[in-house]
């Protein structure tokens, strides 16, 4: 069965307060061209399809224009799992009309889905967190783990583990790591179908210890203590991940990080956006494929010498694709004409004023693509210099200035 896998859409999502939409549609349609092209019989969305639990209506709209694009109105299969950007709850809302349109949203791990016709396919038997679908006689057993915190983790375990006790008549060891039980509820879930002979895979939302992310990702899982280690992962055709934004590629586990469809921070301009296709044929069998994604609008960084120079290349920038981080290193603060000047370069998202002179070396963010930003860099300015918090009419006249009003 061939399948896609995607993750990691953050739909909503700003860059220092600027907007992605514009982008994230363009992406969806390239999606929509790509599952057109290659024609995957099952989609697999592997969390943090919004940027935040309450999303905009926009984003909201969006999420559902494609679900209803990709899925070819019933004829693909769509698993998604919730990611910990997601609102669980604000995802299955629409659970009843998904399932007209061949779309399976999990809420919760261990959640037992409704076997029968979804879409144009079938869902033949369920158990906790898994499914076998049937989809045009082709048949494959997925696994789906939503992003779990430790505490709900241990929680879950804990049940489990009272579960199997009590079967047992025995004691079972419960001083386990996060990684330890991430495995064994993988594997229990395997073990449910191990003696089914059809491809089956694992999609989950989670941090493998050393993989590298960006940014909050990776500092989420400070000191890998919510990671999981590759060994832990257990043998399957395909296992679908989320959670890191760079696409990555585990091959003796025949696991991936499809990574985000487009630059969400600075630091991600250094790899390619991409979606995975596997063609899982079972027995481990698997024909894993990379695609790559256009980059709509890069964010860029760069550093200039003197005011006049960071003036003159945000003049040659405007009408470039491009989101700007700009630095400017000067021996003068920026006047108010400066910064209104630079400001009518909309991409310009950042800009970070590195002042030296012979006595001292400091750095100074006026800008990050809003009023706030500005206001706040003034005051903390004016706090610096003058030892006390600027008077509101002090704030006042300064932002006048600063949008050039007499």
């Amino acid at each position: 069965m061939k399948i896609l896998h995607t993750s990691d859409w953050h739909l909503g999502k700003k860059l220092e307060g600027a907007k992605r939409i514009e982008e994230q549609k363009l992406f969806i349609d390239t999606l929509e061209k790509i599952v057109t092209d290659k024609n995957p019989k099952l989609i697999l969305i592997a969390g943090d399809i919004f940027d935040t639990p309450s999303p905009s209506s926009e984003a909201e709209k969006l999420f559902f224009d494609a679900m209803k694009k990709i899925s070819n109105f019933g004829k693909r299969a769509i698993v998604i799992i919730p990611g910990n950007h997601d609102s669980a709850e604000r995802l299955v809302a629409s659970k009843n009309l998904a399932k007209d349109f061949g779309i399976i949203i999990y809420e919760n791990p261990l959640e037992v889905k409704e076997i029968g016709e979804y879409g144009q396919f079938q869902v033949e038997r369920a158990t906790e967190g898994g499914l076998i679908l049937n989809i045009e006689g082709e048949r494959v057993f997925l696994y789906s783990l939503p992003y779990v915190s430790e505490a709900y983790l241990d929680e879950i375990y804990k049940n489990l583990l009272a579960e199997k006790e009590e079967e047992l008549g025995e004691s079972i060891d419960r001083d386990l790591t996060y990684s330890e039980k991430i495995g064994a509820l993988l594997k229990r879930g395997i073990v449910e179908v191990e003696n089914e002979n059809i491809p089956k895979i694992i999609m989950a939302h989670l941090f493998i210890m050393g993989s590298v992310g960006d940014g909050d990702e990776r500092e989420a899982e400070l000191g890998g203590s919510k990671g999981v280690d590759l060994e832990d992962l257990p043998e399957v055709d395909y296992i679908a991940l989320g959670h890191i934004h760079k696409p990555m590629k585990y091959s003796r586990k025949r696991a991936c990080y499809s990574g985000s469809p487009i630059e969400y921070r600075v630091t991600e301009n250094r790899y390619k956006k991409k979606i995975f296709l596997a063609d899982v044929k079972g027995d481990l069998d698997t024909e894993i494929r990379e695609i790559e994604l256009e980059n709509y609008k890069p964010i860029k960084k760069y550093e200039v010498e003197g005011i006049d120079k960071a003036l003159e290349l945000s003049q040659s920038l405007v009408g470039v694709q491009e989101w700007v981080y700009l630095k400017i290193v000067t021996d003068r603060y920026l006047a108010s004409s400066e910064i209104r000047e630079l400001r009518k370069n909309k991409n310009i998202v950042e800009i970070d004023v590195k002042y030296v002179d012979e006595n001292e070396e400091e750095n100074i963010t006026y800008y990050e693509n809003g009023e706030l930003d500005i206001k706040e860099s003034f005051k903390e300015y004016y706090k610096k210099f003058d030892g006390i918090e600027p008077s509101e009419e002090m704030v006042e006249l300064f932002m006048r200035l600063v949008e050039g009003e007499e």
